[in-house]
């Protein structure tokens, strides 16, 4: 890459960095490098057999199509198990049952002992000590049997979160095996076939993307600021077959805050791409050369807001 953009910059010097047809104080580029902005070649993320491939070359996805499905048959079962056992937790968790079992345990244990001890008041030793004590002692026995009953229930429900956990693990494990597109492209490679077996980091399909480009020229340092082309509009003129002469507008992104030796600094500039009618293929390509023109008479653009990744 480092022979062409010198070659570039050589173009660029020899022509002092515009051309003829600019208006006046407007940078015109020679032999611009049009390129990609996105492009990625996505991984399988889990081994297993790749049993769905539905793209192949020249197909056009979106962010997050599925493009490829690797067995899940394991992790499906793994979910089943969990989601099971996950149910039986929460209904473990919210029944009460036992806590009302003991609640009521409680009542007839507390009569069954007052009622002795009313006995003894009654008639001294028509019921012994022995048997008023054990009498008692059931009785106090199951206000431990209700905690019991909380206890278990508090259980359960922290068991259902676990197994809830579970579930979204088996759950994770089935989505890693769905190879996903990560930008809106085209497929121009597909590394694989249907029925082989993938490894975690085997390339799966390179995907480019190609409804807008980025076009890097030079610009003469010490003919424009780089404040006279920051964030200006451009226009990109390309000649396609048969002489054909198609312009696409776009924006200054990037200006370098280096100059090269050759005394000119990098620009970089998004351009949006277009169909052609009615083969609806994509006009501009990258690695084309191109002219550009820098609108540096008119006001900047609004500065672009950048996605962070993975937002």
């Amino acid at each position: 890459m480092r022979h062409v953009w010198l070659a570039v910059a050589a173009a660029i010097a020899a022509g002092g960095g515009h051309g003829a047809g600019a208006a006046e104080g407007e940078p015109v580029l020679e032999r611009c490098l049009v390129s990609l902005i996105d492009e990625a070649k996505v991984p399988a993320r889990e081994a297993g057999v790749l049993v769905e491939l539905p793209v192949r070359e020249g197909d056009t996805v979106s962010k997050g199509d599925v493009i490829a499905k690797i067995d899940d048959n394991q992790p499906q079962m793994e979910r089943r198990k969990a989601q099971a056992e996950h149910d039986q937790s929460i209904a473990k968790a919210q029944s009460d049952v036992d806590v009302r079992y003991s609640q009521k345990a409680k009542d007839v244990a507390f009569k069954a002992w007052e009622k002795a001890e009313n006995a003894h008041k009654q008639s001294p030793g028509s019921v012994t000590e022995v048997e008023r004590d054990r009498l008692k002692l059931e009785a106090e026995k199951t206000d431990l049997q209700i905690e019991q009953a909380n206890l278990e229930r508090k259980l359960s429900a922290l068991a259902a979160a676990s197994k809830g956990v579970e579930v979204e693990a088996a759950e994770n494990g089935i989505e890693r095996r769905l190879l996903k597109s990560p930008l809106d492209g085209v497929v121009v490679q597909v590394f694989p076939h249907q029925g082989e077996w993938m490894q975690p980091g085997d390339p799966l399909a390179r995907v480019v993307r190609t409804d807008k480009l980025k076009v890097e020229g030079y610009v003469d340092a010490a003919k424009w600021d780089p404040e006279q082309v920051r964030d200006r509009p451009v226009t990109v003129e390309v000649v396609l077959a048969g002489d054909r002469r198609e312009t696409f507008t776009g924006r200054m992104v990037f200006v370098s805050p280096l100059d090269e030796s050759g005394g000119d600094y990098r620009v970089v500039a998004e351009v949006e791409n277009r169909r052609a009618e009615p083969s609806k293929q994509w006009l501009l390509r990258p690695g084309k050369t191109a002219r550009m023109t820098v609108h540096s008479g008119q006001p900047p653009l609004p500065p672009v807001r950048r996605e962070r990744p993975g937002s």
